[in-house]
């Protein structure tokens, strides 16, 4: 169907449509519709969900509908909806060609049944229930037929456009997901562990129709694209740019950059060098030259991005230091950005909620079966997910979280038994307990209480005089 979208896309803007009904449907768990179980639909139809999961059956096909998802029924389908574990919700956009559903048998795509994959995207999500309110608006029939016919024709093109960006990076989706975890964990370690300076920070602007040719990058740089759209190119590969888009291209890289649309392009230039030959190399060695990084619209690296051009004008070694110090938190919440990217908020909510619950019942004994089983998933789908997210696996994350309340009982609750202590934090067995704290922090449990006199007095300032 991927490749079908281009043309889909153009059937569903060159015809005139008429929308018939929009509905928010909120069905319970188990629901099962009745109403055109038997009776033929008497419109086309577009089933986004919302929320919750469900099994549409058009025909003898069924679909599998979950959020992120929607299904077109065709004109005089039987339709069945089986809502799943959880309530589901939805939005259905029922509509005909303006002259009629006799004009279907001269179309494509309006008269067949099929699935697109615009996925979990607050904005698209936000048209739909806007469309949703202001069908229900007391309003004069015309106007709000122009009003509804606007937001249906921006639903449309939107929902197609992220279904064809959704088909282009949905193949091998774990090879994809792990290749962005390595650029990411890479990038971060490079900028971690490297000596760098941040060189020129350089605010621009393409009118429409002009282009910047052959130009050759003096140090390594990052382009963060605001305003517009432009594509870059490089010796061999070539980019789209657009607001929430990044791309990174090598010290002594040649770029054409060519602005389209109708809007002028603007974008930042961030000039940067690393300061030794083994930095340098480091980096040749490590990353890709040019690469692009798409976390999206962020207004907090908007906002350090202009902090960021402001401060590259003062001259001094605090504004250097300025400088590097925003350079860092803007890539930081790019990355962070990018990470969160590859997983949908409810992949990121669970991952919240589990990180919620060790923080509750680390006390208790937790296993990785019982966690995943909480936010019902299969232990090894939600070790990976929290590993992607929070750079550990599940248990290591437990440990960690005892050690550190051990720590802390240990500062503050003077000679309670090590064995009270590891009971505290979730460990039966005291041997083993200082056997994992040592292992953590390098130091036995008894050596961790604060430090004492020789009089067994607590050596703590006096506020006695």
């Amino acid at each position: 169907m991927g490749a079908d979208l281009g043309a889909m896309a153009e059937e569903f803007d060159r015809v005139p449509l008429t929308v018939h009904g929009v509905h928010l449907l909120v069905l319970q768990a188990g629901t099962v519709t009745q109403e055109h179980r038997e009776r033929p639909t008497e419109h086309c139809g577009l089933l986004f969900a919302l929320r919750g999961e469900a099994i549409v059956r058009l025909a003898q096909a069924s679909c599998e509908l979950k959020p992120g998802k929607a299904v077109h029924c065709a004109y005089g389908r039987k339709l069945e909806i089986r809502v799943g574990a959880e309530e589901f919700e939805g939005i259905l956009i029922q509509y005909l060609p303006n002259k009629g559903p006799e004009m279907l048998h001269s179309l494509r795509y309006m008269p067949t049944d099929f699935e697109l994959e615009p996925g979990e995207d607050e904005g698209l999500f936000g048209l739909l229930r806007l469309l949703c309110l202001v069908s229900r608006q007391p309003m004069p029939v015309s106007t709000a037929s122009v009003r509804i016919g606007k937001l249906q024709q921006r639903i449309l093109k939107e929902t197609f456009r992220l279904s064809g960006l959704h088909s282009k990076a949905k193949t091998g989706t774990a090879e994809r997901r792990h290749q962005a975890d390595i650029t990411i964990e890479s990038l971060s370690d490079l900028f971690n562990k490297t000596a760098f300076i941040v060189e020129d920070v350089i605010r621009m602007t393409l009118s429409p129709g002009s282009r910047l040719g052959e130009y050759r990058l003096s140090k390594n740089g990052f382009l963060f694209a605001v305003r517009g759209q432009a594509i870059i190119r490089f010796r061999e590969k070539e980019y789209g740019l657009e607001p929430g888009v990044v791309c990174h291209g090598p010290e002594g890289e040649q770029i054409v950059l060519t602005q389209r649309g109708g809007e002028e392009f603007e974008y930042y230039l961030i000039h940067y060098r690393f300061c030794g030959q083994h930095e340098a190399e480091a980096w040749a060695e490590e990353m890709p030259g040019d690469f692009v990084l798409r976390p999206g619209m962020q207004p907090r690296i908007m906002e350090l991005l202009e902090r960021l051009h402001q401060t590259a004008a003062m001259p001094g070694k605090l504004a250097n230091l300025r400088r590097k110090e925003l350079f860092l938190s803007i890539l930081g919440e790019a990355f962070v950005a990018c990470q969160s990217g590859l997983f949908s908020p409810r992949q990121l909510e669970a991952v919240e909620r589990a990180i919620g619950y060790i923080h509750t019942h680390y006390a208790e004994p937790l296993t990785l079966e019982h966690l995943a089983r909480l936010q019902g998933m299969s232990a090894r789908q939600f070790s990976y997910l929290f590993h992607k997210n929070i750079g550990m696996r599940p248990i290591d994350y437990v440990i960690q979280y005892r050690i550190r309340r051990a720590r802390e009982i240990l500062a503050t609750a003077g000679q309670q038994p090590i064995g009270e202590v590891a009971a505290l934090v979730g460990y039966d067995d005291p041997q083993y307990f200082s056997r994992v704290f040592k292992r953590h922090t390098g130091m036995s449990p008894r050596e961790a209480r604060l430090p004492r006199t020789t009089t067994g007095v607590d050596n703590h300032p006096s506020f006695i005089e």
